[in-house]
């Protein structure tokens, strides 16, 4: 895969899927995004973390959540997210965000979300997340159903060769 030129026209955009396997994200940095000086708030990082793994539902294990309550089912909600900063990040920066599964249990599962800035590939920030599978009718974690334990468990193995 070319690496991303920030300064070309077909990089204009704010996050697109590169890959499925494993998933990658890029991701344009928006002025908005920043303070004043030009430097991403830190709240933004849980954005960026949740575009990454937004993808990674859809495009990684073919998980399709539906916002609403009232339309029952399941959804996996984010139970803890820490940080670790590498280097800033600033207005029309582009990132590129790598998903990986680092642990499945009974009624979660935890990624790690690896940012380098492009084109160099320079370390950004590192991103860990737990999810946890909610009942949306019961309001109570639930254990994960068995196909989406098995894609999650396939895709770990996949990143792991």
């Amino acid at each position: 895969m070319a690496p991303v030129d920030p300064a070309d026209d077909q990089a204009n955009f704010l996050d697109r899927l590169a890959a499925r396997r494993p998933v990658i994200v890029h991701r344009r940095i928006l002025w908005g995004d920043c303070d004043p000086a030009g430097v991403v708030y830190t709240p933004r990082f849980g954005d960026y973390f949740t575009s990454a793994r937004d993808w990674f539902m859809r495009a990684g294990i073919d998980v399709r959540e539906q916002a609403r309550p009232e339309s029952g089912g399941i959804t996996f909600p984010m139970r803890a997210l820490a940080y670790d900063f590498r280097s800033f990040l600033t207005a029309e920066d582009v990132i590129e965000m790598t998903v990986l599964v680092t642990a499945i249990s009974r009624r979660s599962f935890t990624l790690k979300v690896a940012a380098t800035k492009l084109p160099l590939r320079s370390p950004a920030f590192f991103a860990t997340g737990t999810q946890v599978c909610l009942d949306k009718t019961l309001r109570e974690a639930v254990a994960i159903p068995e196909e989406i334990a098995a894609s999650l468990a396939d895709y770990q193995n996949a990143q792991d060769s």
